[in-house]
């Protein structure tokens, strides 16, 4: 993360003294409020102390919402904060014509009334720099805290005029307007995680990627999103179509320091240095399979409250779904999911990831990865592009087809958030990015998304197509169709390219022969086979035909690879979710599929070890990819990754094996053992382990892996033995302190962590992926 990402005086107002607001409030009797230049006017607010953010036990949402839910994991801790400095607030948003004087060219959305509308918090920022250079007066934007202190106005109801919405312009009991109702207001801090301490003028975290939101939320309108303790956020470069605006202070800027930011453990101790083993594998000759959980227990089949008791973060949620899949250059598998405890509509959800590192056998726990706060995060989609990896997602509630950052780094660091932009007039669409995206012969990118065309035509190619020159993005919907994005300048822009395939969730690669395929994905059926759709014109236009695959139903995505043999893997279900399937097609479960001749024909594999649906029974209990999605790794082996199982799985199999079933032959030669450093620019040591790779030919962490931070304190270590972890394993912060414990024995393993002030958070107790509770298992375990 650069220093220049960090919380910086942004406003340009520490160089101000505090005798120019003294010269606004002269005598020795401040005034309880002002005017200023442009007409604000600002209101006094005493220093005081109020309890900032909202517990469990909360008042739950209004009625007549589906989903009755306590406070937002964001708004937690409850925790004791002190405004040790008087401060003048404006009454009211920055109006339109306010904004004018400074930005003569803004026109906004016109969804604020009077107010500006549509604004970045840089516009934001840059207004109040302006407005103090006019005056020479410290204006800027409210801390977080101050915001939520001057919003509930000595009250600790959900409201300040207590358990219901106050009328729109109606002053709370201290003067201030427009609160709760109306635009949402930027304020100055990143969001992130409350303190579990008390706090004196807080400012936030020193890095986020989202600045906050107070006043409403971005999904949804109604009074729950406009409690006192409500946190919404948006990057602060975005200028978005929702009603967003800001009002501003008058007071020197506080002087403490931000907290520090830690990363997820998803983000740290990523080696660097691997990506020359990563071809290391089993003899491609020589069948290779296995299967492992891609999720713990919890959070798979385990209530909210067990998450929490686990320790998990409290974004993740009870249904993990929708996955993302890629290998990144070092060799490491990270799997990317939206998490919901209340449904995938709901603006609360979020993307959490889980990190399986290269050599080992157990995927790290999962963490929330990204969640723009009350905007509900859905379908993340990971695309591996050279050294680059892209992570795309989208969501119903901010407009536009999708969103995405980039790492550059195996993901131990990402890019800002960047929002797609449409040009030209998109036709009908959801924002829900599937599983394909790639490059083609021409340097052209296409990712996969939704459409939502209720019955829409079957669209029928009229010409032989052909590169040109542009980045498609397939994207799915609510009315069995998906369509391409296309993009003619990197990613700047996206344009729809016109048609629509013959399925929901369509799963696409490029032909040799340049065109496009793309197989089901679901919601339709010819005979009740799943449909194919071609497109030889980059995506205007599309052929429609049946497979040989039965179709697919709610529940259900199938996946489709082109792998580095040059042939395609296909993996999907036997069977509809209601058991359909076409007449005489009688095999049941789950498959994996290779075609030699781009999709005429398949050589396909049941996968007997697939598990059930997690809260359907399939005849004959048949087994189910749910969601699946795919990628290969450089040394040939394909990870399979299945949600709407109880819990998601990964499967790592090769094309041997899906070709043959006879066992693979031992090998008798020694392991080969590795140790590797990794240092930083100044020459400092970063990191040092150890490997091994096994008679068969497989890359396995054996032995320590230490992990140091830049001044050289211990960032984290481990033991590992044959991919496995064992003993003492441990992860600091850059203070020092320590976040967590965990030590591993043959009878599972004790998780300890802490919170940021040294004070023990949870300890847990787990065994063989799941949590022990009480002496038992939390579920009861299906068999691997």
């Amino acid at each position: 993360m650069k220093s220049s990402d960090r919380l910086r005086t942004p406003l340009g107002l520490a160089v101000l003294s505090v005798a120019s607001l003294c010269g606004v409030v002269a005598g020795s009797m401040p005034s309880s409020e002002l005017r200023n230049s442009l007409g604000m006017k600002l209101i006094r607010v005493e220093r005081g102390t109020f309890l900032m953010g909202n517990d469990a036990q909360a008042p739950k949402r209004p009625e007549g919402k589906k989903n009755e839910i306590s406070a937002d994991w964001d708004e937690g801790p409850a925790h004791s904060v002190t405004i040790s400095k008087a401060f003048y607030l404006a009454e009211t948003e920055v109006t339109e014509a306010q904004y004018r004087q400074f930005d003569p060219s803004f026109r906004g959305n016109g969804k604020g009334g009077p107010f500006v509308s549509g604004v970045s918090w840089e516009d934001a920022n840059a207004f109040c720099r302006w407005l103090s250079t006019k005056e020479g007066k410290p204006y800027r934007l409210p801390t977080e805290a101050e915001w939520e202190y001057a919003c509930r106005a000595g009250t600790t109801t959900r409201f300040s005029s207590g358990e219901t919405l106050p009328e729109a312009g109606k002053p709370n009991p201290w003067g201030l307007r427009n609160m709760h109702n109306g635009v949402m207001e930027w304020v100055l801090d990143w969001h992130g995680m409350y303190p579990t301490s008390p706090q004196v003028d807080p400012v936030g975290p020193d890095w986020g990627y989202v600045r906050v939101l107070r006043g409403g939320g971005i999904g949804a309108e109604t009074p729950y999103f406009s409690r006192s303790a409500n946190r919404s956020g948006l990057p602060p470069d975005y200028r978005s179509e929702k009603a967003v605006s800001f009002r501003v202070v008058l007071s020197e800027m506080p002087s403490t320091r931000p907290l520090a930011y830690e990363p997820p453990f998803i983000r740290l101790a990523v080696k660097q240095n691997t990506a020359k083993y990563t071809i290391r594998g089993v003899d491609s000759s020589e069948p290779y399979f296995r299967k492992r959980w891609a999720l713990p227990i919890p959070p798979e089949v385990s209530r909210k409250d067990q998450i929490i008791a686990a320790g998990l973060h409290p974004a993740i949620g009870d249904h993990n779904h929708s996955p993302g899949l890629a290998v990144m250059p070092n060799g490491d598998v990270i799997a990317a999911y939206f998490s919901s405890s209340h449904g995938e509509l709901h603006p609360n959800t979020s993307i959490i990831a889980a990190r399986l590192r290269y050599g080992a056998e157990e995927w790290d726990m999962p963490d929330m990865l990204y969640d723009i706060p009350d905007a509900g995060d859905v379908s993340p989609m990971l695309w591996a592009d050279r050294k680059t990896v892209y992570l795309f997602w989208g969501g119903r509630h901010l407009g536009g087809p999708f969103r995405w950052v980039t790492t550059p780094d195996s993901g131990a660091n990402w890019s800002s958030i960047r929002m797609a932009q449409t040009r030209g007039d998109p036709g009908p669409y959801t924002p829900q990015p599937i599983t394909s995206a790639f490059r083609g012969p021409d340097g052209a990118i296409y990712v996969a998304t939704d459409g939502d065309r209720p019955d829409g035509p079957i669209y029928v190619a009229t010409g032989s197509g052909g590169p040109d020159g542009l980045t498609y993005v397939a994207t799915g919907g609510e009315g069995g169709d998906s369509l391409l994005w296309v993009s003619r300048d990197e990613s700047k822009t996206w344009a729809d390219t016109g048609g629509r395939t013959g399925g929901r969730h369509t799963t696409f690669v490029i032909r040799k022969d340049g065109c496009i395929l793309g197989l089901g994905g679901k919601a339709t059926n010819i005979d009740n086979y799943m449909l194919q759709s071609v497109s030889c014109d980059w995506g205007k236009t599309w052929t429609i035909s049946k497979t040989q695959f039965p179709a697919l139903g709610t529940n259900q995505r199938p996946v489709v690879l082109r792998l580095a043999s040059g042939r395609l893997f296909f993996a999907s279900d036997h069977q509809h979710i209601s058991g359909k399937q076409p007449a005489g097609y009688t095999q049941r479960g789950s498959f994996v599929a290779l075609s030699d001749d781009e999709g005429k024909t398949w050589k396909t594999r049941t996968v007997s070890v697939a598990q059930p649906h997690e809260s359907r029974r399939l005849p004959d209990g048949a087994s189910t990819f749910g969601y699946a999605v795919a990628a290969q790794s450089p040394n040939g082996t394909i990870h399979l990754l299945t949600t709407m199982t109880a819990p998601a799985l990964h499967f790592e199999m090769n094309e041997a094996w899906i070709l043959e079933d006879h066992s693979p032959v031992s090998k008798n030669a020694g392991p080969k053992w590795i140790t590797e450093t990794e240092k930083y620019p100044s020459g400092a040591l970063k990191s040092s382990w150890r490997a091994k790779i096994t008679a068969e030919g497989r890359f396995l962490l054996d032995g320590p892996e230490v992990w140091l931070h830049p001044d050289g304190r211990k960032q984290y270590e481990v033991t590992w033995r044959d991919g496995h972890k064992v003993g003492i394993e441990n992860l600091w912060a850059a203070d020092g302190s320590k976040r967590w414990t965990r030590t591993h024995s043959a009878e599972g393993s004790v998780w300890v962590q802490w919170f940021p002030d040294g004070s023990k958070k949870v300890k847990t107790r787990w065994r063989h992926g799941r949590l022990v509770s009480d002496g038992g298992l939390t579920a009861s375990p299906p068999p691997l």
